[in-house]
């Protein structure tokens, strides 16, 4: 033990250099203190509204605006030493500046919880355009500082949120908030105002822990209920939880007491005389062991506060955590880092283009003194189209449109003018591109816009060419039609006449006796009609020839008076 106490009294003396001012003015401000909690406490049972601290000196008061309040689970009422979220707008002139503020005044019911600093940034490009911090004590100020990323934007704006304490009780349904040009009125979440503490006596040890105003240092509490103490003292050995983010004891500690009666815990806490507790630390440095002797045995309920240092950067999400050992009751306590503030805010950066018109060709001159249209519209916009009025050799701006927007641009309505034949038209400058249809694009990259040129080529009206004179037309001559030929008749041989010999048949020696008449034959078919008998028969060889010699005639005949003719 005497190697321990050596070690204790070593770090004990190291925390006294720390909290001797705290101690040895103890005594001289309870008394303060003590009017000051009877103020709060009358202000409360009253529901009485404590007067707001002045608005902090700003470069833009009034930015803030919309004020709303919610419990730390979204529900219920607040109760005194609740956490309590604060959510609102903001928004500065066009042209703010770097280093250039905005802020508020907190009501006096609340007071900054934990670190009490957070960022406002654009949740596009993740740049930081405010940071905001929260002073410290009841009614605290907020003061929001931007920074260059809002250089040269217009319509700078956006929310915040923020978690404060409701460190005083009160009957009203409101409180109010100094936003620096007037008062602003807000609801208090549920019914009831603020609560009053919850001063009903724990029945066994607890453990909690939080985040304080210094980054990555936790502090925790251990409680040592009334009924715990035994013979006026008991002993707590505390261990970190080294499964969990990395963390270390900072040596600093104190123990407090307050008084209990019938159950309640009345008045504050007041300090122990640090010489009725010893600390020892393990060599180790993940555990320690705090005795208490020498207290009263009954009627007061004990409080130890010490604190933490995070091994690294605290990120959102990082859960620290330890146990403690009160007597024989055991117990644990974990903090998980969360945001205590933040807010999204952006503006709008604006660009144009600057387009100036020049002439070419032999008829530039009898062409610089007309008016050239220019006709332009944002891609991706409903505004109607716009035009520009470009005389030749002066620089002409457009509207301004959002960085990042298209320009599609044409133009129009070229003059008409004696003398003066238009050739091709371009706009040329850094990011023109041709769209194909007779227009062109362009995309400026900066706020400064772009510089373009619009180009026209005027050329002289060529002299008209005489049309020839027309030669004339030859009457086509008619065509003869020719008579045909008629074909010659062909001649016709005639076919030598057989000579027939006549046959000569005998008839009958007639008689002197008349004859029996016979009875006619039927002639063939195809034949003659026979009649008289043999001598019919005897005539028709006779018949034939003479037949075929008239034909023989006829066609010698025919063939002599084709001759006549052609003759």
């Amino acid at each position: 033990m005497t190697g321990e106490n050596g070690v204790l009294r070593a770090r004990m003396s190291a925390i006294d250099d720390k909290t001797a001012p705290e101690v040895r003015g103890a005594r001289a401000h309870r008394l303060f203190a003590a009017l000051v909690g009877l103020v709060l406490a009358l202000a409360g049972v009253l529901g009485v509204t404590l007067p707001a601290s002045a608005a902090p000196t700003v470069t833009y008061p009034g930015a803030i605006s919309n004020l709303t309040l919610a419990t730390e689970s979204g529900t219920g009422s607040l109760g005194q030493w609740d956490a309590v979220r604060i959510s609102g707008d903001w928004s500065v002139p066009d042209g703010a500046k770097a280093g250039e503020t905005f802020g508020m005044t907190l009501p006096a019911e609340f007071n900054r919880h934990a670190a009490g600093d957070f960022t406002i940034a654009d949740p596009a490009s993740g740049a930081v355009l405010a940071t905001c911090v929260v002073a410290s004590g009841h009614g605290p100020e907020i003061v929001c500082t931007l920074t260059d990323a809002v250089e040269g934007l217009e319509q700078i704006g956006g929310s915040f949120w923020m978690q404060a304490q409701a460190s005083q009780s009160t009957t009203s349904e409101t409180v109010d908030f100094d936003l620096g040009d007037r008062i602003e009125i807000v609801d208090l979440p549920g019914t009831g105002g603020i609560g009053p503490e919850r001063l009903t006596e724990s029945a066994q040890p607890y453990k909690y822990g939080g985040a304080t105003a210094t980054d990555g240092r936790l502090k925790w509490i251990v409680g040592v209920p009334s009924g715990h103490v035994d013979d006026g003292g008991f002993t707590i050995v505390d261990t970190l939880d080294t499964g969990l983010d990395g963390h270390h004891y900072t040596g600093e500690m104190r123990l407090a007491q307050r008084e209990v009666q019938n159950g309640e815990q009345t008045g504050s806490w007041t300090p122990v005389d640090p010489a009725r507790y010893q600390m020892v630390f393990a060599d180790d440095g993940l555990s320690f062991r705090l005795t208490a002797s020498g207290l009263p045995n009954s009627g007061f309920a004990y409080e130890l506060t010490y604190f933490t240092q995070a091994d690294g950067a605290v990120l959102e999400g990082d859960v620290f955590g330890n146990r403690a050992v009160v007597n024989t009751t055991e117990i644990s306590a974990t903090h998980t880092a969360t945001e205590t503030g933040g807010g999204d805010g952006s503006g709008v950066v604006y660009t144009r283009f600057s387009i100036t018109k020049a002439l070419t060709g032999a008829q530039a001159d009898a062409a610089r003194d007309a008016e050239y249209t220019v006709r332009y519209t944002v891609e991706g916009s409903d505004a109607p189209a716009a035009t520009l009025t470009v005389p030749v050799g002066e620089s002409v701006t457009s509207a301004r449109a959002p960085l990042g927007s298209t320009f599609v641009i044409e133009e129009i309505d070229l003059p008409a003018i004696d003398g003066v034949e238009w050739g091709e038209w371009t706009i040329t400058g850094e990011g023109v591109t041709a769209a194909g249809d007779g227009t062109y694009e362009v995309t400026p990259g900066t706020a400064a816009g772009v510089e373009l040129t619009l180009t026209n080529i005027a050329n002289t009206v060529p002299a008209p060419t005489p049309e020839p004179t027309p030669e004339p037309t030859p009457e086509p001559t008619p065509e003869v039609t020719p008579e045909p030929t008629p074909e010659p008749t062909p001649e016709v041989t005639p076919e030598p006449t057989p000579e027939v010999t006549p046959t000569t048949t005998p008839g009958p020696v007639p008689s002197e006796t008349p004859a029996t008449p016979t009875t006619p034959t039927t002639p063939a078919a195809g034949g003659l009609a026979l009649t008289g008998g043999g001598d019919g028969l005897a005539l028709l060889p006779i018949a034939g020839v003479l037949i075929v010699g008239g034909a023989l005639a006829a066609g010698i005949s025919a063939t002599r008076r084709a001759r006549a003719t052609r003759r």
